[in-house]
């Protein structure tokens, strides 16, 4: 066991994460766990920089992002398969950082629903 290893099950204890999991199989492998609800976590946390910029996620959002778009158009155009994660780490990261809209706000669960680029999203 290196330092490396022991400052890993360090870093998990300090950030209140399980103990990693270390196994040799056909290589060594080591696994960190998240909180149960750290993929929603980071995804709020992820809506823009301390500097105002915008996370990696969200500009790949707005890039692929054209005229009125249905979620489902959006994530095939990124190549994500996961629609819990592509709510939690892009849509909604945008939606509350105010760079995308919908377009039936009134029905959020609209299976008619589109999102589109806001003014501060296309700047």
């Amino acid at each position: 066991m290196g330092t490396g290893t022991g400052d890993m099950i360090t870093f998990c204890s300090n950030a209140g994460l399980r103990e990693p999991e270390f196994s040799l199989t056909d290589g060594f492998v080591v696994t960190i766990w998240r909180k149960e609800s750290a993929l929603f976590g980071a995804a709020a946390e992820n809506i823009s920089l301390p500097t105002g910029e915008v996370s990696g996620e969200v500009r790949r959002l707005l890039s692929v992002l054209h005229g009125e778009m249905k979620r489902s158009e959006m994530q095939q155009l990124l190549g994500l398969r996961h629609e819990d994660s592509f709510r939690a780490i892009y849509l909604v990261p945008s939606l509350k950082a105010g760079l995308v809209e919908m377009a039936i706000p009134d029905k959020p669960n609209s299976r008619f629903q589109k999102y589109r680029l806001t003014k501060k999203g296309m700047t």
